[in-house]
């Protein structure tokens, strides 16, 4: 995330109108009865649906700047050219209204040479399949237009808008429904629902093609003495599935349906928990070593993390229905384990200092959230900064920390992405130990994410990650995100890892941060396999940004390969050593917990190239079996090389027995 200077009295101002715009209720009188009329703007929406060309929508701030014709609008939707918004109604929406127009900002980052004074869009309200209300041509520079339309018995709306030349940036502003039903309820498109099905489809196959019971995820784990542990079982397979476990320290039980191993652990040293997860189709077993003392994240955490799609629009409805899909989706039984949120949660603090989340995104509070994420076998991450406002304006922690950290641990927070931001230089090291320090105090096992030696068990070793393959400045693509984490693997070990940015694997150009550096449609499915493979060959943190609830099942099979994260999650979290000088052909071995080498060949040339490993390279003598964890299939014995013919941007990944 990147710093923005706001004026903080300006945005309190803003978000106490936006709040009451909301929640606004009017009630009409008549003879016999009362007709309770409500209304509620756009921006109150869960915008996540929307579909746009390029980038995502915001919420209005400094950074969405709405402005058409050269008036300023306090509250509105920005979005781009194609853009749609599909949602089902009740019949009881009385009416929708608002103003359109192109917004003032020039357009960004287009593959044109068209200026923005030639920019123009077309709106339109489609209600049950008829054009209810079309705008006409809308050019740059002009003033925006009214909308006021009548819904009554509509069910289904799509709020569309068209131009050109491309990416164009547009408004909906001050709009809103007035209704006496049910809340209009934004849903997805028809191509996200192909998506959904596709993948669902695909989850149905992965279990019948794959039925045996596998242990997947961390199978080594910390926990601090006397605080509350939660584990639960990563398993694919046919369901319905059955969870032992043998030798669980005192203080400890298992959930037999759940297969989440919960308690408060009581004396420190390790312990070996032999596990068992059985079906119809088989059964199996693998060792659980729980470390019970002063280190946590003893294998790379891995989860989801909400900022490059979702940004500003992040909200309780999306995190329960991000878990659900985890769960329906088996993220969660490959070893995903939390979903985070980053910034612009927050509401402000109370009188007496205490910081709450914004009440309309999260009218139920964060103990809700946290509570329903542990229900399904998840764990909570949430997101501040040592500063006094974070990288979007939002509040901070400075001067607040003690507050903050006991209203974190009341939540169930299992994890802190700690943002510099705002933090003065000068106070840096100080404010993050200060962190380090409360969390280790808090009785909680709550992972860090921070500053090296400062108590934290990851921290950031480069630039934003974009979805691209390869990027200049301080923005990075793959290649260079992938160069950092090289130049400082020395400083990592288990429980303290270096963290490249997070997984940009299925955004496919939909990103907001994840894609704002350029106008392509992000990476191909080899460069994110690449991706996925030099991450797990790293033992880099695996934090999905994608928003999973309609991924597509290509993506979706590149994040879930269980042969490939148990690289990522070997126990001795080893980098890997790259054999001769950086090149475009490049071959890395990396050392695993149970005496075989996983091996990439790394193309990263524009054309494809047969490569080869020989045995001798790497340490090796006489025949060894190969086995391709991308297909999860054995290639069979090789005497004393392997060579395989590499597509242009991708890895071919084996792990040699």
């Amino acid at each position: 995330m990147k710093i923005k200077k706001m004026d903080l009295f300006s945005l309190i101002k803003k978000n106490l109108l936006l709040a009451v715009l909301c929640c606004l209720v009017l009630i009409k009188g008549f003879a016999n009865e009362q007709i309770i009329t409500k209304t509620i703007l756009l921006d109150c929406l869960e915008l996540n649906k929307m579909e746009q060309s390029t980038g995502r929508p915001h919420i209005v701030s400094e950074r969405a700047n709405l402005s058409i014709g050269g008036r300023r609008f306090l509250n509105g939707v920005p979005t781009r050219t194609e853009s749609s918004l599909y949602l089902e109604l009740d019949g009881k929406v009385s009416e929708f209204s608002a103003e359109v127009g192109v917004d003032d900002r020039s357009t960004l980052f287009r593959n044109d040479t068209v200026k923005k004074e030639n920019s123009w869009a077309q709106f339109f309200v489609i209600g049950d399949g008829k054009v209810l209300w079309q705008s006409g041509e809308m050019k740059y520079g002009e003033y925006s237009k009214p909308v006021k339309v009548n819904l009554s018995g509509v069910k289904n709306l799509l709020l569309k808008v068209t131009g050109g030349p491309g990416n164009t940036h547009v408004d909906w502003v001050d709009a809103k429904f007035n209704f006496s039903g049910a809340i209009p309820e934004t849903v997805w498109s028809p191509e996200a629902k192909v998506n959904i099905v596709k993948s669902t489809e695909f989850v149905h196959q992965q279990n019948l093609k794959y039925p045996v019971p596998r242990i997947n995820g961390a199978m080594k784990v910390g926990v601090r003495p006397n605080t509350e542990f939660y584990y639960p079982m990563a398993v694919t397979g046919l369901r319905p599935m059955k969870y032992a476990a043998e030798n669980i320290p005192e203080g400890l039980v298992l959930d037999e349906k759940t297969g989440i191993i919960s308690g408060t652990s009581l004396k420190a040293g390790e312990y070996n928990v032999r596990l068992t997860a059985s079906n119809t189709k088989g059964e199996a077993q693998r060792i659980l070593r729980i470390v019970v003392g002063d280190k946590l994240a003893l294998t790379p955490p891995m989860g989801y993390l909400s900022w490059n799609v979702v940004e500003g629009l992040i909200n309780e409805a999306f995190l329960k229905e991000l878990a659900d899909v985890f769960v329906q989706f088996g993220l969660r039984d490959v070893g995903y384990q939390y979903i985070n949120m980053d910034g612009c949660w927050q509401g402000g603090r109370d009188a007496g200092g205490r910081v709450y989340p914004d009440q309309f995104r999260f009218p139920n509070g964060m103990k809700v959230v946290g509570d329903y994420l542990h229900e399904k076998g998840l764990k909570f991450g949430i997101y501040s900064t040592p500063g006094p406002i974070d990288c979007a304006g939002y509040t901070g922690t400075m001067n607040f920390e003690e507050s903050d950290v006991e209203s974190w641990i009341s939540w169930g927070v299992d994890y802190l992405k700690y943002d510099g931001c705002t933090t003065p230089p000068e106070r840096s090291a100080e404010l993050y130990r200060k962190m380090g320090d409360l969390l280790r105090q808090s009785g909680r096992s709550v992972v860090y994410c921070g500053k090296k030696d400062a108590g934290s068990q990851l921290w950031r070793v480069g630039g934003d990650l974009r979805d691209q393959w390869s990027l200049g400045g301080r923005d990075v693509g793959i290649v260079q995100s992938f160069k950092n984490a090289q130049n400082r693997a020395g400083m990592q070990e288990p429980g303290r890892w270096n963290d490249p940015d997070m997984l940009v694997v299925g955004i496919r150009g939909k990103g907001s941060s994840g894609n704002d550096k350029t106008d392509e449609k992000g990476c191909t499915d080899e460069e994110y396999r690449s991706h996925m493979s030099l991450w797990a060959l790293m033992s880099a943190p695996l934090f999905i940004t994608a928003d999973v609830r309609q991924i597509d099942p290509v993506s979706l099979e590149i994040l879930t390969n269980p042969e490939v994260i148990e690289v990522n999650q070997d126990p001795l979290g080893k980098f890997p050593v790259r054999l001769g000088e950086e090149a475009e052909q490049e071959i890395w071995v990396k050392e695993m917990e149970d005496g075989s080498k996983t091996v990439a060949l790394l193309n990263k040339a524009s054309v494809e190239k047969e490569m080869k490993v020989k045995w001798e390279e790497i340490g090796l003598k006489g025949s060894h079996l190969v086995r391709d964890l991308w297909h999860r299939k054995d290639m069979g014995k090789f005497k004393s090389l392997f060579s395989s013919v590499v597509p242009s941007h991708g890895v071919v990944l084996v792990r040699i027995y």
